[in-house]
């Protein structure tokens, strides 16, 4: 059950890895530490979610009943921040090596967290009837901007 989604996770994150490693790089001059914020922001928001789930933490999209639905701290504005830690780390670090090949992993990354995302959603829905309000009211990897 949800096993798969992991299996593709690991694989994406180890190709990340060697086009981090090994890709080419390029001379893209002071444009590089624009990735250190991300790397910053990244980190931040992905272990304040970390914190939050603890040991209960999973890589499979299915709802953990012993975690409750998170509705407090990043999760108050974000519904999935581990993953926009993870992006924002992803593509930050790629900037700051200057590894085009790791930029467009980081991309798979995003489609990838974006598809398993709806797919925990969809399981999260049947799991907490308010997750449809939770849904409307935060948006899925950055803030919903409200005027």
């Amino acid at each position: 059950m949800g096993y798969g989604w992991f299996v593709v996770q690991v694989v994406l994150f180890v190709l990340y890895g060697l086009a981090l490693a090994v890709g080419a790089g390029a001379s893209w001059g002071v444009w590089r530490w624009l990735g250190v914020p991300l790397v910053g922001v990244g980190a931040w928001v992905g272990l304040a979610a970390l914190r939050m789930h603890g040991r209960k933490l999973t890589p499979l999209p299915e709802p953990n009943p012993a975690l409750g639905l998170q509705r407090t701290g990043v999760y108050a504005v974000i519904r999935h921040p581990m993953y926009t830690g993870l992006l924002l780390s992803a593509f930050g670090l790629a900037i700051v090596a200057q590894k085009p090949l790791a930029i467009a992993a980081a991309g798979a990354l995003t489609v990838f967290f974006n598809l398993k995302a709806r797919e925990e959603e969809r399981r999260l829905r049947r799991c907490y009837p308010d997750y449809a309000d939770y849904q409307r009211a935060t948006g899925r990897f950055l803030p919903r901007w409200r005027q």
